[in-house]
């Protein structure tokens, strides 16, 4: 409530794994699906993501007629190492991030770290508009920062490590010190990583830390059966029960198999998805997953409120989990 957005998910299909997503604010909206490939190569392996994310902005809150409608997919991902339990994780390939309303594109680049590791997390990219002119350079690396510049505006190569500080004229927020309201700054920064708190598990933020807290009063009467937050083999691990968490899995996915296998045998009907539709996206001409909607909200959201008003069973939706047991309750 407080940052004015609300986000929903729901693994569309098991085989293979496509989970499709919609967060939705005043001001934008982001939606997609995460579907990727993936190839073992012996020592490491390779995620390939296939899916398209959309990003839509509105000039304002609830006005979309003049939206801009951006969409990219992801770059490759590689994890080696995870034999000897050290991994390490590389990002490499080009990202174009299109705007359908302009035609203007951004293409970064993601280097692959290479045998020095002297090529390590780094981004270099240039912001193109509809006619081919090149409007900005941008450099940096996704494990710190990124910045950009307004092409022209100085000579030599973008450093990805730059540091922007107000002895430029910017400040660490990439905002103009300049006296001058119209001045464009030389350096923009676009974004810088967060610091991570000591001991963070898998360099996790704290805002992702905080994901999966349920309290048992004020959010978990709102959540539906399929909420992931209420898988139990996944919060005693949480709770660091780790031989019950290993335990539970097995359970878990002993249930799974029975109700796969009812559903091959015909026994139960084949899987649907509850929440969302697929659809062609006219801009991409790509497969889109679609909320489904209530009016000009999402069902989800219209299903949850009455639940919690009103009491009683979701509609159509199933229990997936194996039961709670009691040495995790009141969590």
């Amino acid at each position: 409530m407080d940052k004015q957005y609300r986000y929903m998910s729901e693994q569309v299909s098991h085989h293979p794994p496509i989970s499709a997503c919609w967060a939705e604010s005043p001001l934008w909206s982001y939606y997609g699906e995460v579907d990727a490939q993936n190839r073992f190569m012996g020592k490491s392996f390779e995620i390939r993501p296939t899916g398209v994310a959309h990003v839509e902005l509105y000039p304002q809150p609830g006005v979309n007629k003049a939206k801009e409608h951006y969409t990219w997919k992801k770059v490759t991902t590689n994890v080696s190492g995870f034999i000897l339990g050290s991994p390490t994780i590389d990002h490499y390939g080009d990202m174009v991030v299109t705007n359908h309303r302009t035609g203007d594109r951004c293409v970064l680049t993601f280097k692959p770290r290479g045998w020095r590791g002297k090529d390590a997390f780094e981004i270099t990219g240039q912001v193109v508009d509809a006619r081919g002119n090149v409007a900005y350079d941008i450099a940096g690396r996704w494990n710190s920062q990124l910045v950009a510049r307004p092409r022209g505006r100085a000579n030599g190569t973008l450093h990805p490590d730059m540091l922007i500080h107000t002895s430029n004229g910017v400040d660490e927020n990439g905002e103009s010190d300049s006296s001058e309201p119209s001045a464009e700054p030389e350096f923009i920064l676009l974004w810088r990583n967060s610091e991570k708190p000591p001991g963070a598990p898998f360099n996790l933020t704290p805002y992702a830390i905080t994901l999966n807290d349920c309290p048992r009063d004020t959010l978990r009467p709102y959540l539906a059966p399929t909420d992931c937050r209420l898988r139990p083999d996944q919060r005693a691990f949480e709770l660091g029960k780790y031989e019950l968490a290993n335990s539970l899995k097995m359970m878990q996915e002993d249930k799974q198999r029975v109700v796969r296998k009812a559903r091959e045998e015909g026994r139960v009907p084949p899987h649907q998805p509850r929440w969302f539709v697929a659809e062609r996206d006219e801009d991409t001409g790509e497969r889109v997953w679609r909320p489904i909607r209530v009016g000009e909200v999402l069902e989800y959201w219209v299903e949850r409120e009455r639940v919690f008003r009103d009491g009683g069973r979701w509609k159509d939706v199933e229990d997936i989990f194996i039961e709670e047991p009691e040495s995790i309750k009141g969590w």
